[in-house]
């Protein structure tokens, strides 16, 4: 992963309450969060309203919760793909989530404080932002990056 293209894909847990546990907003740990809507629909494609026109297989893709204000996953983008309905259909991203990395980042979430960026939709990360989760994705081997919680 290293592409120079960095996009926030916001979600809303509050949107799969039936699948949430109870203490989903309180608890430091995202995994049963990003788990639970996991339950609720395919989480390797998501429906796109913006970013469709530039969005680039090989670009990096970050999953934001919305109502926890954090980073719980990352991945790439496989695809995009246009996918008619009878009422007219829309854009979907196809995403290939690092299994390895989203994991580590459900156990200890990087808080929208972190990087400044608020992401209302999907959208490009900044390039400030970007610089810094980029940095993220090459410590695993070098240990914390400053500024980066742990």
């Amino acid at each position: 992963m290293g592409a120079d293209t960095h996009w926030f894909l916001p979600i809303n847990p509050a949107a799969h309450p039936e699948h949430m546990p109870t203490d989903w907003r309180t608890r430091e740990d995202a995994t049963a969060g990003w788990e639970a809507i996991g339950r609720s629909q395919p989480v390797d494609r998501w429906c796109l309203r913006t970013g469709f026109r530039t969005m680039r297989a090989g670009d990096v893709i970050w999953a934001y919760l919305s109502k926890r204000q954090e980073l719980c996953a990352v991945g790439t983008v496989r695809r995009t793909a246009f996918e008619g309905t009878a009422d007219g259909g829309g854009w979907y991203v196809y995403v290939d989530w690092d299994e390895h990395r989203t994991a580590q980042l459900c156990r200890h979430p990087i808080p929208r404080s972190a990087f400044g960026q608020v992401p209302m939709s999907v959208g490009r990360v900044g390039p400030i932002p970007a610089a810094m989760l980029t940095q993220h994705l090459l410590e695993d081997q070098r240990g914390p990056v400053r500024g980066m919680p742990r």
